[in-house]
């Protein structure tokens, strides 16, 4: 059966989401590594130093799944965390081995780019970027 448009908001989205999610893990499957894993690792990169809970909001996701793929990138050696102010908070910086996965990974993660904006077309994929973006900094909760 071909995909098919379907009532809502909510499942519409998430019907999009998936299909970008299988495209841009194709183009990374060979290193393992998800793409929930490969955003935490470009955060980290771009913002040093975050505690679990600022990760998570920053991409917009619960706490327990931001501490299951930070536990994940740690387990695999490309982070590692540190104890914050608190002892329950931890601070995330990537590793050597982290920065060499992303170097790695960076062309496949481009191409899976390029891929989207050529099925899409770069002003749609771009439209929908930014539409996506005002869509979770509107609804997510405060």
């Amino acid at each position: 059966m071909k995909i098919q448009a379907l009532p809502c908001y909510c499942a519409t989205l998430r019907q999009a989401a998936r299909a970008v999610t299988v495209l841009y893990e194709e183009m990374i499957a060979e290193s393992g590594i998800r793409a929930t894993q490969y955003t935490a690792l470009q955060l980290i990169e771009t913002a040093p130093n975050l505690t679990t809970t600022e990760m998570a909001e920053a991409m917009g996701i619960d706490q327990t799944t931001a501490t299951r793929t930070l536990a994940l990138i740690k387990r695999e050696g490309l982070a590692t965390d540190t104890v914050g102010e608190d002892r329950r908070q931890r601070r995330w910086n990537l590793t050597s081995r982290g920065e060499e996965q992303l170097r790695k990974l960076r062309p496949r993660w481009e191409a899976a780019q390029q891929a989207f904006e050529k099925r899409l077309g770069r002003g749609q994929a771009a439209a929908l970027k930014n539409a996506a973006f005002l869509a979770a900094s509107r609804l997510a909760p405060r």
